[in-house]
Formats: structure tokens, sequence, C-alpha cells
């Protein structure tokens, strides 16, 4: 997940403060269109009635709808970065497991604000879990003891579960709620780190 990864060409950047405030408009124009009307009409012109935009605004910023999505899941990937940058620097001197507990359940809070646009995204942007991965696993390679002999395991497993577990709770649940599917979430990751003791 990083950074520059899934910036596209072709995109004028927002220099500007009136700019960005235009792009992020636009932006959170999607989730508001999303939930009027659902995925499939999610058009530009809707987006544009809805961000209060003329199309012709629009196209100054983004050449086309993917290029809309793509600024999601960028500005969705710098959000996980600053939720996994904030963990290190506050639990510096935190267990691995408690460390990794509270890593889990700030995750879950960003990918299950909007599960329903955080879907969208991720179906038109197929990358994303992969890069999630990725972040974490350097995450995790930062905080797990170079010594501890379960170092690679934990490094193949952790980044998988956590991953899983957190954009598995953005799908309908069904028969259980949120609040208790993030605990569940955040009880599976300390499950596995504690059978590591014993």
């Amino acid at each position: 997940m990083k950074a520059g990864s899934s910036r596209q060409a072709g995109r004028r950047r927002p220099q500007q403060q009136r700019s960005r405030l235009t792009v992020d408009t636009v932006l959170d124009a999607v989730a508001v269109v999303l939930a009027r009307h659902g995925p499939d009409a999610v058009t530009t012109n809707r987006i544009c009635e809805a961000a209060g935009v003329s199309i012709g605004s629009l196209y100054q910023y983004f050449p086309d709808k993917q290029a809309i999505y793509r600024a999601l899941h960028q500005r969705h990937v710098d959000e996980v970065g600053r939720v996994i940058e904030r963990a290190l620097a506050e639990r510096e001197h935190a267990s691995l497991e408690d460390f990794a507990c509270a890593l889990t359940r700030d995750l879950v809070d960003v990918h299950t604000a909007d599960p329903e646009l955080h879907r969208l995204v991720t179906a038109l942007v197929p990358e994303g879990p992969a890069g999630f991965r990725a972040a974490l696993h350097e995450t995790f390679e930062q905080v797990i003891p170079p010594t501890d002999d379960a170092k690679q395991r934990m490094l193949f497993v952790l980044p998988n579960l956590v991953e899983s577990l957190v954009h598995g709770l953005t799908q309908p649940l069904g028969f259980i709620s949120l609040p208790s599917a993030s605990a569940e979430a955040v009880r599976t990751v300390r499950v596995y780190l504690a059978s590591l003791r014993g």
C-alpha cells in the first residue's frame, strides 16, 4: 500500500486550496450518490449534482470515473497509513499482543466507517488488499522482536489474518452486529498471539 502506488497519470493535481476543496467535494459526493441510488447508479452526472460542481470542473481533475475511484482508494491508503503511523508512535512500548489488537481495532474503525463505499472502491481498484497486506507486513516487521524464532511465521500469518478480518468486516454481516464482529476480530488476533507463548 505504498503512497504513490495508485496515483494515476492524466489527473490534474490540485494546487490551490479551492482546487483541493473541489476535489474533496467530488470524492465525498460519491458516498452520497451511493447511499441515495446504489452502486449501479454512480455516474459522473450524479456525482456532479451531489457535489454541486459542473461536469467541466469534474473533468479538470478526473478524466473518467475510474480516476475518481483511484483517488478514493488513494485517500483510503493515506488514512490507513496515518492510523498505522499513529499506532506505532502511541504504542512504542506496548507488547506485540496489545499493539496488534489495538491496531486491528483502529483499522476496523477506518474500514467500517462507510463499508458500502469501501466495497465499491475495492471492487474497482482490486490491488487494494494486496497493498494493505504489504503495509501490515512492513508494520509487523518493525514490532516483532528480531530474536523471536517464530518471527517469519508471524510475518506470514499476522498480515494475512488482520487483512482478512478487517476487510471481512466491510461485507454485510447478517446475523452478527458490527461491534460484536469487531470484538471477535480483535479476540482472534489476541488468541493467535497468545497461542505462541505456550
